[in-house]
């Protein structure tokens, strides 16, 4: 059977050869990690800072995601009622001095075959190349869309590939990153073996130097890491930081981009700041999931479950506003 007579896309060994139909390629979009190098198994470096969160929410009975009902017009131009399942809607307003170029609640149904074609003007879909850890491979047959989240479900072919996926948010419909940005996400994942995600600005040169901002990034199911790689040596980590929230739980993670200061949040809250290895040429957000370090199970099969993603650049004539920790609830009590 030919390639173009196949219509079964998850037994379609897409990286064969036939990219015709590689979305990222189309639009000009590098892989973002395509050193085969893992960013999904942090390193077990002693005095690693931890930071405390409330767990986030999530509550299944029966099987059915509860959350809250919100009425939403979709990229398409339909008014719908949505379930969130997350509890928290996307937000509508932008902090001060930003401006949203970009907001996604997934209120668009699409299937594993159609989400490229649904949702073309608002991403690009990763297919046909090999996975950061270099085992698996994004296939665009991960994605789907249902219940008012992007599903991406990871698992492995009767062949044995370990299935990958990955998503870069379209501007006004355009490929290419900011300068300085405001990045949220609100997302939870199974705990699948052997996978990971990693959420991530990266160079729109597709050049290592220019920086990498990984937030949050981690085992699926396991604590969420924050990791900022040096200007001077991205191989190495200048921000290596665990927090205690779980991916497995729904939290909002958010990166605040600023030519003076990063600032990274968790459901709202300053988790790590820094003034120092700030990237200064164009990034844009990436969501990608899959293999780690060597093949996952055979029989690991689960999602990365995203509920919705905001972009927002800083207001033209104003200042952003920038986040910063909350000094008074750690500050020492008087007397």
């Amino acid at each position: 059977m030919t390639v173009e007579q196949d219509t079964d896309r998850e037994a379609r060994p897409a990286w064969s050869g036939h990219l015709a139909d590689d979305a990222a390629s189309a639009h000009g979009a590098p892989p973002a990690h395509g050193r085969g190098l893992s960013r999904h198994r942090p390193s077990r470096r002693p005095g690693v800072r931890r930071t405390a969160l409330a767990a986030g929410a999530l509550l299944v009975v029966a099987g059915v995601v509860v959350g809250i009902t919100t009425t939403t017009t979709t990229g398409n131009g339909d008014d719908v009622t949505i379930h969130d399942p997350s509890g928290v809607t996307m937000p509508r307003t932008e902090p001060d001095g930003w401006k949203r170029v970009f907001g996604e609640d997934f209120a668009d149904t699409a299937t594993d075959n159609t989400f490229e074609s649904r949702y073309s003007d608002r991403f690009v879909a990763y297919h046909g190349f090999a996975d950061t850890a270099g085992t698996g491979r994004y296939q665009a047959s991960t994605l789907s869309a249902h219940d008012g989240v992007l599903d991406m479900r990871l698992r492995t072919t009767k062949d044995g590939v370990p299935l990958a996926g990955g998503v870069v948010p379209l501007v006004d419909g355009q490929w290419g990153g900011q300068t300085s940005g405001r990045y949220s996400i609100r997302m939870r994942s199974d705990e699948v073996d052997g996978y990971g995600v990693a959420v991530l600005l990266w160079s729109d040169e597709n050049l290592w130097s220019d920086g990498e901002i990984d937030f949050p990034e981690g085992a699926l199911g396991a604590p969420a890491w924050l990791n900022v790689h040096c200007l001077s040596d991205p191989a190495e980590k200048c921000i290596h930081q665990q927090t205690e929230a779980s991916l497995k739980d729904w939290h909002t993670y958010t990166i605040e981009w600023t030519p003076q200061r990063m600032s990274f949040l968790v459901d709202d809250e300053v988790v790590g700041t820094t003034t120092e290895n700030i990237p200064t040429a164009r990034m844009h957000l990436v969501v990608q999931a899959g293999s780690n370090a060597g093949n996952p199970p055979a029989d690991a099969d689960g999602s990365l479950l995203v509920d919705w993603v905001t972009i927002d650049v800083p207001a033209s004539g104003t200042e952003p506003s920038v986040s910063l920790p909350d000094v008074t609830a750690t500050a020492a009590p008087t007397d």
